[in-house]
């Protein structure tokens, strides 16, 4: 049976590597990439779409670029032409017995026609569309349940729980693992914690072997490590090797792909190994999760937003830098530019004799050679591509622009507003409103995180050259929803609606962010933000700065008023928060708010209408009003500690200042409303307080 998802949740929710979970179901989601066998034509990079004319292609040369990628490609909808669709498989493969709870796994039940509740259309099946029940041989009308545990590592590896191994070895049995001994998960006594779940072992006649209770699953060391037997240790029972189950399963033996775990080795340490040394090791080695953990599947989505190719300058044009990566790409896989010394100049010689014919663009030999120097002569780590600033930059600039010549294919329309007809408390204070009645975002979809989410926005961008330390070590951790290291695609979906551009004044921002209240409010989460990043081993973060605070928090207000005013539902609306950090040289101080729910509530309309001056000043007064006063005060105003992840807020909770997660530019953090309407005790120092 097919299940059917919304496009959104197709990458937040059940974007490749994530476990979905159906009714008497759990599957995981696989890699966009892999060829979709039910279609006889060439489908993989496009998702099961056919390559020559992919009706789910997404275009936008100045994000390609970014991400290296030809385009990025949307989840195929019910009505594809191709009869494509988002393939699963199976996971986790160990079923259970909901009467006797006896275990079984998939790969042995699936070569068994009989096991199929469904088997009319098995023949035209692959063991990777298994959307069909296995049916319990002893209990008649029953089904198998996926059991609830799983394991993973921080470098993405995902397995079932090795049932078999933990009460064979934990019992000193390490001769039974593997003996096919019929394995049960029991509950005893009247409650349902791990201690009172017993997992039993018996030979195939009954005979009983050993048992334990699970209540040690969940203790790393304890389960997986073992300093003095090898037998016992679990990186060495797999040969240092785990499965990426997103990526598919053997056509041969039906197996899951196995990849290596860096650096194992027995034992992985001793008695006297430091805490912080012990840390490191214990990362590689697997922990023990319940199979809808929260902490199991961190989606790694950029918001970009489609502007016109006339709205901003870039030093090389993208059409022409798209063509020049995959040149180099494909000389590089040849044997060709080995030397990175020499990279540069050996490439310039290959355009000039060869590949500047063949290159069609409308450019001269003599502007193509002076891009070419421009890409090489960049710093390796932005060589050819965009960071997430120098984006934010274009969008920033684009903006502003009042002289753009809009293609017909591009969706933007803008109207710009001189900042004087609107009062936001502090006089001065905007200097221009945007009105976007076009505006096109897309959600792209680089990959994924296990266990913690990811530390540094930028290393989403597929470039790692010039990377050490601590990011080099966390960009690794990144798992890439390709199956195929060549596909030239990514996962993303795309969202036509309207938005609401505000910029601020710098010097207004400059003189606020000066004053000695201000600065030692922002001082608390500054020190907490900092400590953070010291015991993580983090670089700092020059982004975060007291205007920073209050903008995002004057946002979130924003967009919380805006949802009464509009219509829409504050989880329809999104952010953007355009802060340039305190070295930069080109100041960007503004925000946008826009719709970016893919389906009917995401154009509505009625979003810009709110942006006229009257209108809009309105809104801000009701919302900064209400900002005043918190149903959680005087608890949430007083707060001097910090509060959330990271102590990173302070006056902000869900009655106030809070949002809906995907609508949050930065998830929640780096909130204050005290830096937006003032303090109990100090009610002058907000930034909307005239």
């Amino acid at each position: 049976m097919d299940q059917e998802i919304r496009t959104s949740q197709a990458l937040h929710t059940y974007g490749p590597g994530a476990i979905a979970d159906f009714p008497e179901l759990s599957v995981i989601v696989l890699s966009h990439d892999i060829p979709q066998s039910r279609n006889k034509i060439a489908n993989g990079p496009y998702w099961g779409e056919d390559s020559e004319k992919p009706a789910n292609k997404l275009e936008d040369n100045r994000l390609s670029l970014a991400f290296n990628v030809e385009c990025f490609v949307s989840p195929p909808n019910s009505d594809s032409a191709n009869n494509a669709g988002i393939q699963t498989t199976r996971f986790p493969t160990v079923l259970q017995c909901p009467i006797s709870g006896e275990l079984y796994d998939v790969r042995e039940l699936e070569k068994d026609k009989s096991n199929y509740t469904d088997k009319s259309s098995r023949e035209e099946r692959t063991v990777d569309e298994t959307f069909t029940g296995f049916s319990s041989p002893s209990f008649k009308g029953r089904n198998f349940i996926p059991v609830r545990f799983v394991i993973a590592t921080e470098d993405g590896h995902l397995d079932n729980f090795p049932f078999d191994w933990y009460v064979h070895t934990k019992n000193k049995k390490p001769e039974e693992v593997g003996k096919g001994n019929r394995l049960f998960l029991k509950t005893k006594g009247s409650t349902a914690s791990l201690k009172n779940i017993v997992l039993e072992s018996r030979k195939q006649n009954g005979n009983f072997v050993c048992s334990i209770t699970l209540e040690r699953i969940f203790d790393q060391e304890d389960t997986f490590v073992d300093l003095k037997d090898a037998r016992n240790d679990y990186l060495q029972f797999v040969d240092g090797k785990m499965p990426k189950p997103w990526r598919g399963r053997s056509g041969k033996t039906k197996d899951f792909y196995m990849y290596q775990i860096d650096d194992v080795k027995w034992p992985p340490y001793s008695e006297s190994t430091s805490q912080e040394e012990k840390n490191t090791i214990l990362k590689r080695y697997p922990r023990t999760l319940q199979r809808g953990a929260g902490n199991l599947y961190f989606p790694i989505i950029y918001k970009g937003i489609s502007i016109p190719k006339q709205g901003y300058k870039p030093d090389v044009p993208e059409d022409f830098a798209a063509v020049i990566q995959k040149q180099i790409k494909a000389l590089e896989t040849a044997g060709f530019l080995q030397n990175e010394d020499t990279k540069g100049e050996d490439f310039i010689k290959q355009y000039r004799n060869i590949l500047h014919s063949n290159i069609d663009l409308g450019y001269s030999l003599d502007e193509g050679v002076k891009m070419l120097e421009l890409i090489f002569n960049q710093d390796k780590e932005t060589q050819g591509h965009y960071t997430i600033s120098q984006l934010r930059e274009q969008e920033f600039n684009c903006f502003l622009n009042s002289n753009i010549i809009v293609d017909r294919k591009e969706w933007y329309d803008s109207k710009i507003i001189d900042g004087s007809n609107y009062n936001f408390g502090r006089s001065g204070l905007v200097k221009k409103v945007v009105l976007l009645n076009k505006i096109r975002e897309l959600k792209i979809f680089r990959g994924f995180t296990r266990i913690k989410p990811l530390m540094f926005e930028d290393l989403i961008f597929d470039n790692k050259e010039g990377l050490s330390g601590r990011k080099k070590k966390e960009s690794f951790r990144i798992q890439d929803p390709r199956f195929d290291n060549n596909t030239r695609t990514l996962p993303a979906t795309e969202v036509k609606g309207e938005g609401i551009f505000i910029q601020f004044d710098d010097d207004e921002l400059s003189r606020w962010e000066k004053t000695l209240a201000v600065s030692e409010r922002f001082g608390i989460i500054a020190n907490n933000y900092a400590n953070y990043r010291l015991a993580f081993e983090l670089e700092d973060d020059e982004i975060l700065s007291p205007r920073y605070l209050a903008l995002h928090t004057f946002s979130h207000l924003l967009i919380n008023e805006l949802s009464i005013e509009c219509g829409y539902g504050s989880s329809s609306l999104s952010e953007i928060i355009y802060c340039s950090g305190l070295n930069s040289e080109k100041k960007m101080n503004g925000i946008l708010i826009y719709t970016s729910s893919s389906d009917s509530e995401g154009t509505l309309g009625g979003l810009v209408e709110k942006g006229d001056s009257v209108i809009l000043n309105s809104v801000v007064e009701k919302a900064l009003s209400k900002a005043r006063w918190c149903s959680s005060d005087p608890l949430c105003i007083e707060d001097k500690n910090g509060k959330g992840f990271m102590g990173v807020n302070l006056a902000a909770c869900h009655s106030c200042s809070l949002l809906p997660e995907t609508s949050c530019f930065n998830m929640n953090k780096f909130l204050d409303r005290g830096l937006v309407v003032g303090t109990i005790e100090n009610p002058d120092q907000g930034l909307f307080i005239k």
